[in-house]
């Protein structure tokens, strides 16, 4: 059974669900008439002279399990009955009676006291689907408060800046944010934490604001990543890591200072000559390896270069057929949609992978940033 990707609270998911409860109720209604005739025909043909009537209590149980008690309450009057008419002759009418009496009993209690189990069973689901309930709505106010978190592209003569993301989960474990550092340079930063869900969502606020706070302070990409990386040693699990380019933008040399953490090497296109270029210098992933070691890397960059940062939800995500996006579907994409705005790349980037995958499940975070030098 699939069901629809909608809200719980939306009248189609209700409609669905009951439509399902529905279904398996009948199945298993069905499996009850079945297993009374069953032991009706076997009783009345196959064995001639023993009483097969105990085992009518198999579909009074189930029945006290899946509908109301009167139902099942006139199954164990129908069983009794049967069992005195399909069952072996030969006792006068006051044993008979007496046996009938005893028969109706035994599966009445039976019947109530599978009736209590379902009710109890039925009391404990319905708590459970009220803390699931609450755990969603929980989890859902805090993605709304993460996507109103995110940063907007600032504005930035001589560049033209976007991103975009989406969750694999209501929460996520990817991050961008931009620093402007003076009116001629900007830092992009893009970042993936291991996993993905509330875990790697959590560890997001204080990433940004160590990042927010450092920034200014120190003197490049490599220096800012050296000092991250010894604080998330401190307040992350040993098996817990961090992802991350941080590139710094002058507008005004017109170069890219940049620093990589075993981040996926973003992509920089040349359109006016063809050249594709992947910026593959990187240091260790961080927050994990003792006396990590980090450098800078220095470009030069020229007008209508496009620069592309992505997370792995971007180039590894799977169709039905197990093939990945990949890195060459990204850099047609990019190159084929040169001329284009910014924040129309990254919405088509994003669609073009949700449309590669089909009905595939998303599997990661997934984001982009797209920096145009103008």
């Amino acid at each position: 059974m699939a069901f629809l990707r909608s809200s719980k609270d939306s009248a189609e998911y209700k409609q669905q669900v009951q439509t399902e409860e529905i279904k398996t109720t009948g199945l298993l209604n069905l499996v009850v008439v079945l297993a009374v005739v069953s032991v009706a025909y076997t009783d009345w043909i196959v064995v001639a002279n023993i009483s097969l009537g105990y085992l009518y209590v198999l579909p009074i149980a189930l029945s006290a399990f899946i509908n109301p008690l009167p139902i099942t309450i006139g199954l164990a009057v129908l069983g009794s009955i049967l069992q005195e008419f399909f069952g072996p002759a030969g006792d006068d009418t006051h044993v008979r009676i007496i046996r009938f009496i005893i028969c109706l009993a035994g599966f009445l209690i039976v019947g109530f006291l599978v009736s209590l189990i379902a009710k109890q069973r039925a009391r404990l689901a319905a708590e459970i689907r009220l803390q699931r309930d609450e755990y969603e709505s929980d989890l859902l106010l805090a993605a709304q408060v993460q996507r109103q978190v995110l940063p907007k592209a600032p504005i930035v003569p001589g560049l033209e800046l976007a991103a975009f993301m989406q969750t694999a989960r209501l929460l996520g474990g990817d991050y961008y944010d931009f620093f402007q550092i003076s009116d001629e340079i900007v830092d992009v930063v893009i970042a993936d934490v291991s996993g993905k869900g509330a875990a790697a969502s959590l560890l997001m606020p204080s990433l940004a604001v160590a990042l927010r706070l450092r920034a200014h302070e120190l003197s490049g990409p490599a220096a800012i990543l050296k000092d991250l990386d010894e604080c998330l040693k401190q307040i992350t699990r040993p098996a817990t890591f961090v992802t991350m380019f941080y590139a710094r933008f002058n507008t005004k040399l017109h170069t890219l200072e940049y620093a990589n953490g075993g981040h996926n090497p973003p992509l920089l296109l040349r359109p006016q000559t063809g050249e594709s270029l992947l910026l593959e210098n990187a240091g260790p992933i961080m927050g994990i390896l003792p006396g990590a070691e980090f450098s800078n890397t220095l470009i030069n960059l020229k007008a209508n270069d496009v620069i592309t940062l992505f997370t792995d939800g971007v180039t590894e995500q799977e169709n039905d057929s197990e093939e990945q996006f990949s890195l060459d579907r990204l850099k047609a994409l990019v190159l084929s949609e040169e001329n284009k705005p910014a924040a129309t790349l990254v919405t088509d980037i994003s669609e073009a992978v949700a449309s590669f995958a089909g009905a595939k499940e998303q599997e990661d975070d997934l984001t982009v940033v797209i920096v145009k030098v103008l």
